[in-house]
């Protein structure tokens, strides 16, 4: 979404110079002199912050809840609300505006993982701010084939019956590397094996297996795989766009604000930046 973001958010004027606004002749004493004065005129410049309540105010604006991901056939889709896509398009019909892309097999030492089925619960999913992280919670149900290494046994397949599941990602910003980091990953999964070895001989072995090693398994190859997809000045734009964007949902003036460069923070429980507009 953050690049679509980027796509739709139109370039701004930062700082304004000199404007040279008058040159007038003037009198005095009998003999004609020229003068001439310039006039400087200055942007306005304030701090700016979106909190968890801005936060909680914009995405029920956009009905987030109302957006739908799923994944099936090797293939991701995102459906934006109408009201999200009027924002993100100028267009509220979010049907018209699905973005697609791959989901691959998912190969690690321990486990071979992909995704049969997933559909993502939206009225679950969100961002919390807290201290200097942004935690992004995705909801989730789903159904998974994987290939499990187990002691003894070497690998095993199997299939994932994942119920009532989630992922949450603790972010933070780099203000200096102006790059998006990931604290940590956490994954509370409800899940039932099926079919394990065919037959279903070890579901059990592969259920427990799945409770003992959850941080190995899961969350530390993905926390490592959303630290490479996050180290892009594309993210970095895109995460400065969309704080733009609300904030000038929350503070609306005749001409928009724009970010000023260099002064985005996330601590204290929001983002923090200076904003600037003519």
């Amino acid at each position: 979404m953050m690049k679509r973001l980027v796509a739709k958010t139109t370039p701004m004027l930062l700082s304004l110079g000199l404007w040279s606004v008058a040159t007038l002749p003037m009198s005095g004493c009998g003999t004609d002199e020229l003068g001439s004065y310039q006039e400087e005129l200055l942007a306005e410049t304030k701090s700016a912050q979106i909190n968890q309540m801005d936060l909680n105010g914009y995405t029920n604006s956009v009905k987030l809840s109302a957006c739908t991901f799923v994944i099936a056939g090797g293939t991701a889709t995102f459906t934006p609300s109408n009201e999200l896509a009027g924002v993100l398009y100028g267009d509220p019909n979010g049907a018209a505006h699905k973005t697609t892309f791959a989901v691959p097999v998912v190969t690690t030492p321990d486990v071979t993982l992909e995704v049969k089925n997933f559909t993502a619960d939206m009225t679950k999913t969100g961002i919390t701010l807290a201290g200097s992280n942004a935690t992004v919670k995705l909801a989730f149900s789903g159904l998974l084939r994987v290939e499990v290494q187990v002691p003894v046994f070497g690998k095993l397949p199997a299939e994932l019956e994942i119920r009532a599941s989630s992922l949450s990602a603790a972010l933070a910003y780099d203000a200096t590397a102006e790059r998006v980091k990931v604290a940590g990953v956490t994954a509370a999964f409800d899940v039932k094996t099926k079919k394990c070895g065919g037959s279903g001989w070890c579901n059990g072995i592969v259920d427990k297996l799945l409770k003992d090693n959850m941080k190995k398994m899961i969350e530390t190859p993905l926390a490592d795989a959303l630290g490479k997809a996050l180290d892009k000045p594309s993210v970095t734009a895109g995460l400065q766009d969309g704080l733009e964007i609300m904030y000038n949902a929350k503070d609306k003036k005749p001409t928009p604000w724009t970010m000023v460069p260099k002064t985005l923070t996330l601590s204290g429980g929001a983002f923090n930046f200076t904003v600037s507009r003519p």
